[in-house]
């Protein structure tokens, strides 16, 4: 299911079934499970009996089994969440006591059952080759996959927030957040709401760079982007502390590789523009770099001379044949590198 047949079952008011909400985007699948929870409109008094909560990754069919079956109180629908559910955990047995769930919820259709399955707690497989939990469930359960939001897709998103606080902001401003904060929602609407009051109570009406060098901060989240802030800070203790939260989370050491490398790439790039005399509006034309980035890449390229930049660009190349041919790999190779050139 996707979000647009979502959103028109709801305006429909054809909620009935199980639904899943899952993937790396938390803050959707909260928002999106809120969705469904509003519409289903029910009366806080009698939530006790009408909106159980149960969380764990391991589901206690048995337990929802119950909650299904019994009747709502003075409300014309239950909703039954169960959050943080690990259905890539399962076995056979839990896979049969799903099946029969999707069955008694039929049976009991005034019953609306969600779970949520945060990060890598759902297997979707691939497009072509989707997983066996997806082939077996995908026309039985509503399935809401949420993958990380694009860039633009947080653009969009930001603008909406500061339009709705009342404050203006420019598309360089919002990108400048992005890449002083990362891309967690919850993160970037924790500090768009902090820029917003900021503004406001100064009596501005539009957000500035400078407002988020002023107040925002960098946090090791789980993107690569706090990563890129680190080494332009020259921070090695910062650095590792987000390869710490890299590695919990499971991002491909490679991946993380490629960042390291593509930041260095451009401060080198702007270290060598700037040794050639040019100044930051002819750098931001020809790298095409937006201007908050430049101006921070301009500061790192202070703190690492060419001569280093150009030194750290062959360690990354070893660093990367080395993991493609029998060297050091993993994130081993991301520590040492890290460790010597930071």
């Amino acid at each position: 299911m996707d979000i647009a047949e979502f959103k028109s079952r709801l305006k429909d008011k054809r909620t009935e079934g199980i639904y899943i909400f899952a993937g790396e985007e938390e803050y959707l699948v909260r928002y999106y499970l809120g969705s469904l929870r509003t519409s289903l409109e029910i009366d806080p008094t009698f939530a006790v009996f009408n909106n159980p909560v149960f969380e764990g990754g391991e589901v206690d069919f048995a337990e929802l089994y119950e909650a299904v079956k019994s009747p709502p109180m003075m409300s014309d629908y239950k909703f039954i969440e169960w959050r943080h559910a690990d259905f890539s955990a399962m076995k056979e047995k839990d896979l049969d006591a799903l099946s029969e769930l999707v069955s008694l919820v039929e049976e009991h259709p005034y019953s609306v059952v969600a779970f949520t399955a945060e990060g890598e707690r759902l297997d979707f497989g691939m497009p072509k080759r989707p997983s066996k939990f997806i082939t077996a469930f995908d026309k039985k359960i509503n399935i809401l996959r949420f993958d990380r939001s694009t860039e633009n897709q947080l653009y969009s998103w930001l603008k909406r927030h500061f339009d709705a606080m009342g404050v203006g902001v420019s598309m360089d401003v919002l990108k400048a957040l992005v890449f002083r904060v990362g891309r967690s929602m919850d993160v970037l609407l924790s500090e768009a709401e902090k820029l917003a009051y900021l503004a406001l109570s100064r009596g501005k009406g539009e957000i500035t760079a400078e407002d988020i060098s002023e107040v925002s901060v960098s946090s090791p989240e789980s993107d690569t982007f706090a990563l890129s802030n680190a080494i332009t800070d020259r921070n090695k203790q910062a650095a590792f502390l987000v390869l710490d939260d890299l590695k919990s989370r499971r991002v491909d050491p490679t991946v993380v590789l490629g960042m390291i490398a593509r930041t260095f790439d451009d401060i080198l790039s702007v270290s060598m523009m700037l040794s050639d005399g040019e100044g930051l509006p002819a750098i931001e034309a020809a790298l095409k770099m937006n201007p908050y980035k430049l101006k921070i890449y301009a500061s790192a390229a202070k703190k690492y001379t060419s001569r280093a930049l150009k030194e750290t660009a062959a360690a990354l190349a070893k660093a990367d044949a080395d993991s493609k041919y029998g060297g050091v790999t993993g994130y081993t190779a991301v520590e040492l590198f890290l460790a010597r050139n930071l």
